[in-house]
């Protein structure tokens, strides 16, 4: 690299070579967004859905928390069924 006609030579360590690369996030997979236990999905596989409509609830600290979409779209795939306990960052639902 050059800056006010120095050449700098720069290295990176061995930790940074190692971590994961950033990408894009896929915006048709919704993630959950807090850790809890699902009580109920309210959609179906093939369902048409709409920004503002609810897919799911899932139960954290004793409150039940009911998740929207936040985009229009067709429901691919349910990756969740009533009962599992889901943790932070979980892949709940794909949209086509």
């Amino acid at each position: 690299m050059r800056i006010d006609d120095e050449i700098y030579e720069t290295s990176s360590t061995p930790a940074f070579e190692r971590k994961t690369k950033w990408e894009l996030p896929d915006d048709r997979i919704i993630n959950s967004i807090i850790p809890g236990t699902i009580v109920e999905v309210l959609v179906q596989k093939g369902q048409q859905v709409k920004e503002g409509e609810m897919m799911l609830i899932i139960e954290a600290m004793k409150m039940n928390n009911r998740l929207v979409f936040s985009k229009d779209g067709v429901v691919d795939e349910i990756c969740v069924k009533p009962g599992d306990i889901v943790s932070k960052g979980q892949k709940l639902l794909v949209l086509k």
